[in-house]
């Protein structure tokens, strides 16, 4: 047994694997580390912002972090829904292939 297999445990079998899917309570953490990733440097780029105006400005921090906050909320939304509405591992391929036009531009109905 190595240390990766020690680590993430034995790979599940075919028949294994329609037993354990992921659901909405254990898919929402995992889909938001994404966008928890790549929100986690705002507040440090805020405070970059801020802190050359002196140390009034810090109380425009708030502010600042409140659309941040709120960008984090709708996105927990959404991958609440997506978790919600594909049930069966829908990945962003599916998700995207179901919701979107064939081709980029037939939403437009150019003539």
């Amino acid at each position: 047994m190595s240390v990766l297999d020690f680590i993430l445990g034995r790979r599940l079998a075919n028949r294994e694997f329609s037993e354990r899917k992921i659901g909405a309570f254990e898919g929402v953490p995992a889909m938001g580390l994404d966008g928890l990733g790549s929100s986690a440097y705002g507040p440090e780029a805020a405070l970059s912002i801020l802190i050359p105006l002196g140390a009034g400005a810090t109380s425009y921090t708030g502010w600042v972090m409140l659309p941040i906050v709120a960008l984090l909320a709708i996105l927990f939304a959404s991958y609440w829904q997506t978790i919600r509405a594909y049930p069966s591992n829908g990945g962003a391929y599916i998700v995207a292939r179901d919701n979107l036009a064939r081709t980029p531009v037939s939403w437009l109905r150019l003539r």
